[in-house]
């Protein structure tokens, strides 16, 4: 499937991105996230200290939208979404309602973007071309799923960027029933590596 459609106008001062990504599909993990400590690896930092430009980190370098609990996530690959300020430090992201991640996103209260170095290129591939119906995606691309306390992210991530879900909708009135569902996130933790 071509998810080539652009996004446009939503909140002012969020930063709107849209690319092409083909055939992107799910990761369903069913074992449980081995123990990790956040804190050894990682920095808590606040939203407006996130460096970086997030549009390439999005657009082209990628990220992993994931939702779930310890004993069950789904994680997806994107170039798609934005972060900016809606009353408070906000995420946006687009997810197909035929995605597994859809379901996860839509039963659980927080969801996670995990960015990585440019060496895990390999597995953010994996990610968007293989299904987690087929196999265990995670482990296939050498990932270690992590509990962020709320939410799950990956602990090979350099950046994970925490969201409890607020508003969502579907991106037109006029989008069929199988569409891109839009969610709003209000930032609540933002971990940099150390």
């Amino acid at each position: 499937m071509n998810y080539g459609k652009k996004i446009s106008a939503f909140v002012a001062s969020a930063v709107v991105l849209g690319s092409a990504i083909s055939g992107f599909a799910d990761s369903t993990v069913e074992p449980k996230t081995p123990p990790y400590d956040l804190t050894a690896n990682f920095k808590k930092i606040s939203p407006d200290e996130i460096q970086g430009n997030i549009i390439k980190m999005i657009n082209s370098d990628w990220m992993l939208i994931t939702a779930g609990s310890e004993q069950k996530f789904n994680g997806m690959t994107a170039s798609w979404g934005g972060i900016g300020n809606w009353n408070k430090p906000t995420a946006f992201i687009l997810v197909h309602t035929e995605r597994n991640t859809y379901k996860f996103i839509e039963k659980e209260e927080y969801f996670t973007l995990s960015f990585f170095d440019n060496k895990y290129r390999p597995a953010l591939m994996l990610f968007g071309t293989k299904s987690g119906r087929d196999m265990d995606k995670t482990k296939e691309a050498g990932l270690t799923g992590i509990s962020t306390s709320p939410g799950i992210a990956y602990a090979e991530a350099k950046l994970i960027i925490v969201c409890k879900k607020g508003f969502s909708t579907m991106t037109t009135k006029n989008n069929p029933p199988k569409g891109h569902k839009l969610y709003f996130g209000e930032i609540v933790a933002v971990w940099q590596r150390k």
